[in-house]
C-alpha cells in the first residue's frame, strides 16, 4: 500500500504544477505580446516621421484617341435609304399626300427628315446614315401610324409599307 499511495501523492503533485504553470503561462504571453506590440507601434511611428512623403496636389490625366477619317470619292457612298408606299384601310387603297417624319432611334423631339408620299403613295429617305430609325406617318388628325425600329445598314436599302 505504501507504494500506491507514493504513486498517489506523485500524480497529486503533478497535477498542482501542471494547474500552477497554467496559471503562470498566460499571463507571460500577454505581458510579453503587449511588449512586442508597444516596440511595433513605437517603430512604425519612428518611421513614418523619417520619411518624407511627395504628393502631387495637381494630377494629370491624359487620354488620347486617335480618329481616322478618310474622305472618297462620290463613288464611295456607303448611305442607306428607305422607300415604301402608303396604304390605307382594310382595302389598301393607295394613299396620297401622307405627311412621314424619320426619327433616329425611338425618341419623338425632332424629325430628322420629313417628306410626303406622292400621288402613287410612294415615298424615299435617302442618304441615311447607319442606326435604327423609327417613322410616323399622319393624315389628317385621325390616321397615324408608327413603326418598330428600322435597322439600316451601309448601301442597304429598306422597304417599309405603311398602312394608316
Amino acid at each position: 500500500m505504501e507504494i500506491q499511495e507514493q504513486i498517489n501523492q506523485e500524480e497529486e503533485r503533478i497535477q498542482e504544477e501542471v494547474i500552477i504553470q497554467e496559471k503562470i503561462k498566460p499571463k507571460k504571453s500577454i505581458a510579453k505580446k503587449k511588449l512586442n506590440l508597444d516596440k511595433d507601434s513605437l517603430q512604425f511611428n519612428a518611421q513614418d516621421l523619417d520619411q518624407e512623403q511627395k504628393v502631387d496636389l495637381k494630377p494629370v490625366q491624359l487620354n488620347s484617341q486617335n480618329v481616322q477619317l478618310i474622305v472618297g470619292s462620290i463613288t464611295n457612298n456607303y448611305s442607306g435609304k428607305i422607300t415604301g408606299t402608303t396604304y390605307r384601310g382594310i382595302n389598301k387603297e393607295i394613299a396620297s399626300n401622307v405627311v412621314i417624319h424619320l426619327y433616329f432611334g425611338f425618341e419623338h423631339k425632332i424629325p430628322v427628315y420629313k417628306t410626303k408620299s406622292d400621288t402613287s403613295g410612294n415615298f424615299i429617305i435617302e442618304d441615311l446614315p447607319s442606326g435604327y430609325y423609327t417613322l410616323v406617318a399622319e393624315l389628317g388628325d385621325k390616321l397615324k401610324y408608327q413603326t418598330h425600329y428600322i435597322k439600316v445598314l451601309p448601301c442597304q436599302n429598306v422597304n417599309q409599307s405603311i398602312l394608316l
